[in-house]
């Protein structure tokens, strides 16, 4: 009996379709959105000094949800097939950012207060 014949195999490439998550920029937009709005909240609020509306606060409370939304869509997009995860990763850092700047501004006005 001879040698086993060796099988070669062929040179091939594997092209991959790498995406960027419909939800990591989704979770972006929601991010930057919220910045904005709070930006605009904080100048209005300079400019009146401190008397502001009550829907000041409604205009916060639903930027809190918006970055709790984005931490998910990130989150999500994490766990796609064939994604780039650096989107991902800033939607995630610029929510959480968000979120630890609301809790920031509610610890200083409760100890002003």
């Amino acid at each position: 009996m001879g040698k086993p014949v060796k099988i070669r195999k062929k040179k091939s490439f594997m092209f991959t379709t790498r995406h960027y998550s419909f939800m990591s920029i989704m979770g972006i937009l929601l991010a930057v959105i919220c910045a904005i709005s709070v930006a605009a909240m904080i100048v209005q609020s300079y400019k009146n000094a401190g008397k502001v509306d009550i829907g000041f606060g409604g205009v916060g409370l639903f930027s809190v949800f918006l970055n709790i939304i984005g931490i998910v869509c990130g989150i999500v997009s994490l766990q796609e097939r064939d994604v780039y995860i650096t989107p991902g990763i800033v939607a995630i850092a610029l929510n959480g950012v968000m979120i630890l700047s609301w809790i920031a501004v509610i610890i200083l006005s409760v100890i002003a207060h």
